[in-house]
């Protein structure tokens, strides 16, 4: 696994930070105290219980089977260590990075935080380096690209928890209706485009969708198959768009005809519709990550997961990713003893995740769960996981360019794609509009 691709291609959203502000804010709250801020969510703990257990506030976006899954961690983790209890709390998704963003404005964030490795520039400056409290050893115990994704240049700010790619899922049961072959998924252009074809034809469900939920899961996709294309996003330093190129115009053509003249799909990005379409048994095959496995297990119908290598014109393997990562937030009010506590627990959850990857469905960072024959002959390694290794480990998978300006660079690809599949506009001018936007905010 050691081979699994340093691309510097994720995901992210959330507020630009101001250093200033920021440290300015935790300066005051280490003086004034923290009580004022007791109301906010999550915080104002203080460092110990009455019988001098340390309580660690850990704040997390997982739901549905990740939920389910860290849950069981942190009983595991809480049942272990009798002098320290994390509590766990779930804030919503869209709602998350806001209020991280105003608790450490406001002096009074977490003791453990989940952040997506491409949103760790945004970040970093406001996090506990972690290198004082690892032994020399630790990177051995990481998959090494994982491990590189969550440091930002020679910090160590936050530890892997795993990868999450995205792939080909699809519903063999509409594939034999077809008459098509439900242990064949397609691994090319051609291949999709006959059996897509064929699905349309011989049956009523809808053949493909390449962003489930709309929105920002089709730049997922878009990125994958850029890639395939041997294209990018941006430049090597990231200073400017090179998707207004062949390769990205390739894709949008792509995009707009499949819900146009090839009718694989209604041109239409609404929140959801996709997934939706998907689990109701309408939608063939549908483009989407690691965690959906929890949700095809909770179908009727049989299926299966496959490596996503359908661009036209593909010229080698790719596959969008981002990963997990756990990081202790800086705390002006927090105590040494309570901080070695709380990066005590950030090595446990991330060394101890077997379910992060039998329930959640993601590739572990930990090297020894992803080596365990507990993993190695469960149904999820059998289903997907065992496929997504295989794309990782030969170096296929690639994170969306980390910058300061990640959400804010991503928002006008995201809405001219959608723009593009939804028909509203046409692949040429509208890969060319949002470069320029994109250009502008990265100057």
């Amino acid at each position: 696994m050691a081979n699994i691709s340093n691309s510097s291609d994720g995901t992210s959203s959330g507020r630009t930070l101001s250093r200033r502000r920021m440290l300015t804010t935790l300066s005051a709250a280490g003086a004034g105290g923290i009580a004022g801020c007791t109301g906010m969510i999550g915080g104002g703990s203080k460092n110990s219980g009455t019988n001098g257990t340390i309580k660690l506030d850990y704040w997390t976006l997982f739901a549905g089977g990740d939920g389910k899954a860290m849950k069981s961690m942190v009983k595991k983790f809480n049942d272990q260590h009798d002098g320290i209890q994390i509590k766990r709390q779930r804030l919503p998704w869209d709602a998350y990075y806001n209020k991280l963003y105003t608790s450490l404005t406001g002096g009074n964030a977490p003791d453990i935080a989940v952040i997506h490795a491409t949103r760790l520039l945004k970040y970093s400056d406001y996090l506990v380096g972690l290198d004082d409290h690892l032994s020399s050893g630790a990177q051995g115990k990481y998959v090494n690209a994982m491990w590189n994704k969550s440091s930002v240049g020679d910090r160590r700010v936050t530890l892997p928890l795993d990868a999450h790619p995205v792939g080909l899922w699809y519903n063999k049961n509409i594939f034999e209706e077809a008459g098509l072959d439900p242990e064949k998924p397609p691994q090319s252009f051609s291949e999709l485009e006959d059996k897509a074809n064929t699905i349309v034809k011989e049956t009523d469900s809808l053949a493909f969708n390449p962003g489930p939920y709309g929105g920002a899961s089709m730049l997922r996709s878009y990125l994958a198959f850029l890639k395939q294309r041997g294209g990018s996003l941006l430049n090597e330093k990231k200073t400017k768009a090179t998707f207004d190129s062949e390769n990205g115009y390739a894709i949008g053509k792509f995009y707009r005809n499949l819900t146009g003249k090839w009718n694989w799909d209604k041109p239409n990005t609404a929140e959801d519709r996709g997934t939706k379409a998907f689990r109701a048994g309408d939608m063939a095959m549908v483009v989407n990550g690691t965690w959906y496995y929890g949700v095809c297990e909770e179908q009727d119908f049989d299926y299966g997961m496959a490596k996503p290598y359908v661009a036209p014109g593909k010229k080698r393997g790719a596959t969008w990713a981002n990963s997990h990562t756990l990081g202790v937030p800086m705390k002006k009010s927090r105590s040494k003893e309570k901080e070695k506590a709380a990066a005590k627990a950030v090595k446990w959850l991330t060394q101890h995740s077997k379910e992060w990857a039998t329930t959640a469905g993601h590739l572990p960072a930990s090297q020894s769960v992803l080596e365990s024959d507990d993993l190695r002959s469960s149904k999820v390694w059998n289903k997907s996981l065992s496929t997504f290794y295989e794309m990782a480990n030969k170096g296929n998978i690639a994170y969306v360019p980390r910058t300061k300006k990640i959400l804010e660079y991503k928002r006008p690809i995201s809405k001219n794609i959608n723009e593009i599949y939804g028909h509203k506009q046409k692949p040429r001018p509208a890969l060319d509009e949002a470069a320029k936007k994109v250009d502008k905010i990265l100057k």
